[in-house]
């Protein structure tokens, strides 16, 4: 693989393949949950049967990909919880949270990635959940939400929002993507993507760390337990990335540094 270089404004630009694609209006009319048991018998299928077991190989295969301390998951085995971690590539973001568990995990996603013509069932069978455009349509996601916390199940938000390939830090997030959790109360892992080096390929090897539970804090006010929380998941991820991430294969330059340096 090559290196890139990737020159940035703010920390909210994106870098993704998909970011120009056409996004549908999740409005009030969009499904969160079908009734169509057909439906459910081929999410499964998809889902446990060929998605799971492809992805842990390629990912095996493509970046001797391993995962520590998924020991702790064990401590909320029984009740719903919530996944955060820093968003750094395609495949190993979209699959960690489901090959970590075996109930489903369902990650939030921007409308772009339920709205590619032709594999839109696919995505959303394998847990794609995107945000909601209109106010009917946030109380619809959090309604669903709601219920697969109940079920025992997992919701997994990427609070940067976009991805920066292979980038070894976290970015500056707003609380807003922790608030579903705290009006939940429910708790949640972290899932740090690091990156090392390899001895004779060029891609890093990538190790996921999961840590956790936290819990909101229910003895502070509202607005105390979710910039608490917030805080609690950022300064995880970040000292786990510093530590763990140790090789770098792009590069990243903010465009005011990039105009310094031509002067």
């Amino acid at each position: 693989m090559k290196n890139k270089t990737f020159y940035y404004e703010n920390y909210s630009d994106d870098f993704a393949v998909t970011k120009d694609l056409h996004s549908d209006l999740v409005d009030d009319k969009y499904k969160y949950e079908s009734k169509n048991p057909f439906y459910h018998i081929f999410a499964f299928i998809i889902y446990q049967i060929i998605v799971k077991p492809l992805a842990w190989l390629i990912l095996k295969v493509w970046f001797r990909y391993k995962i520590k301390n998924k020991k702790v998951l064990k401590k909320c085995r029984n009740i719903g919880y919530f996944i955060y971690g820093n968003h750094t590539n395609y495949l190993p973001d979209a699959f960690t949270p489901n090959i970590i568990k075996f109930r489903k995990n369902y990650i939030i996603v921007n409308s772009q990635t339920t709205s590619i013509k032709g594999i839109r069932l696919l995505v959303k069978a394998l847990g794609a959940t995107p945000l909601g455009d209109t106010y009917q349509a946030k109380k619809n996601l959090f309604r669903f939400m709601k219920g697969r916390i109940e079920k025992k199940q997992s919701i997994t938000i990427y609070p940067e929002a976009h991805i920066w390939p292979y980038y070894t830090s976290i970015r500056p997030f707003d609380s807003v993507n922790i608030k579903y959790q705290v009006l939940l109360n429910s708790p949640c892992f972290t899932l740090s993507y690091c990156y090392s080096k390899r001895k004779f390929i060029k891609r890093p090897k990538l190790t996921v760390y999961v840590d956790g539970p936290f819990y909101p804090n229910n003895e502070l006010g509202s607005k105390e337990r979710l910039e608490e929380l917030t805080n609690t998941i950022y300064n995880t991820i970040k000292e786990r990335t510093n530590m763990c991430s140790t090789y770098s294969v792009n590069t990243f330059i903010k465009k005011d540094d990039e105009n310094e340096t031509r002067k």
